[in-house]
């Protein structure tokens, strides 16, 4: 689930330019690499900063000068682990993966199990989609969420590494505020079906559905897309940019509908246009997201250096 009344790309930018070598592999192989991100203003001190190491490898992001996050590889270029060491705190993402596929994903802070998420495949050989993801079972721990059950709008972040990859810290503390587990671990399943694509590639989401049965939720993400432009997001799916690593295209809408108790709250409608050039491989990569809700009718503008 998604915090989505922030820009779409404001949560996954830092998984900027990476592109599998095959549609159905999820290594980390940049075509176009990020320099710089702006989220407000193109202008002064960037948001966030990538240093690569001499063969290209994306080592360590800095962000507002203020911390960073590093990452370290397997021997396949897999993603291995994502670190934050803060002053109060020590996140951590760890992968487990088959053939380049991601079977787990595990955060912690100090060692402690928060999220896991475990990832099932379409596995029948005939299904043109074969390989993709059929759903994620995500299990959530009460104990992180509790303290901002009765205060989730005044809070302050104090992990900024869950807050950038998964971005829906306060919604998952109101689905749990709403379930009354407040001792409990929370389950949910995500569930997701493809476009066949141009070239019967199913390389782009249709539809993305989370849902959460102790608390009798459910939200759903319907999505259209441009495709002519190109998401400079695809092919670091989960290992940083969570979902939005799945879109070979970029979205030009995105309908966000929510269930709970039966119960149908107003749809909250996105829409995204791009702005400037970038061309990579022969395709097109904007320099500017603007992201725009229906919930607020305030634009979001994301800026885009990338190296030449």
């Amino acid at each position: 689930m998604k915090k989505y009344l922030l820009p779409l790309f404001a949560m996954v930018l830092v998984a900027v330019s990476f592109s599998s070598c095959k549609p159905d592999e999820e290594i980390y192989n940049p075509k176009c690499r990020i320099s710089k991100i702006w989220y407000r203003s193109e202008v002064g001190n960037p948001n966030e900063t990538f240093l690569y190491d001499s063969k290209g490898n994306l080592e360590e992001i800095v962000v507002d000068s203020l911390y960073s996050f590093k990452f370290s590889y397997n021997k396949d270029k897999t993603v291995s682990q994502i670190v934050h060491v803060g002053k109060n705190y020590t996140e951590n993402i760890s992968f487990k993966w088959t053939d380049q596929l991601v079977d787990q994903m595990t955060y912690t802070v100090d060692g402690n199990v928060v999220l896991d998420y475990t990832f099932h495949r379409i596995d029948n050989k005939k299904d043109k989609a074969y390989g993709r993801i059929d759903y994620i079972e995500v299990m959530y721990d009460a104990a992180f969420y509790e303290p901002y059950f009765d205060d989730i709008t005044n809070r302050s972040s104090k992990h900024p590494l869950y807050d950038k990859v998964f971005g829906d810290y306060d919604e998952i503390a109101k689905v749990f505020a709403r379930s009354e587990a407040k001792e409990l671990k929370m389950y949910s399943v995500k569930r997701f079906t493809y476009y066949p694509g141009k070239h019967k590639d199913y390389t782009n989401i249709e539809t993305y559905v989370e849902e959460f049965p102790i608390a009798q939720t459910t939200i759903t993400h319907t999505y259209t897309y441009d495709t002519k432009s190109y998401n400079p997001f695809y092919g670091l799916p989960f290992a940083y940019a969570d979902v939005d690593g799945y879109y070979y295209n970029l979205p030009l809408t995105e309908r966000v509908e929510e269930v709970v108790a039966g119960s149908v709250k107003t749809p909250v409608n996105i829409t995204y246009s791009y702005e400037g050039l970038h061309y990579m491989n022969s395709k097109h990569y904007p320099r500017q997201f603007v992201t725009l809700s229906d919930a607020d009718n305030v634009p979001r503008h994301t800026y885009i250096l990338y190296k030449e």
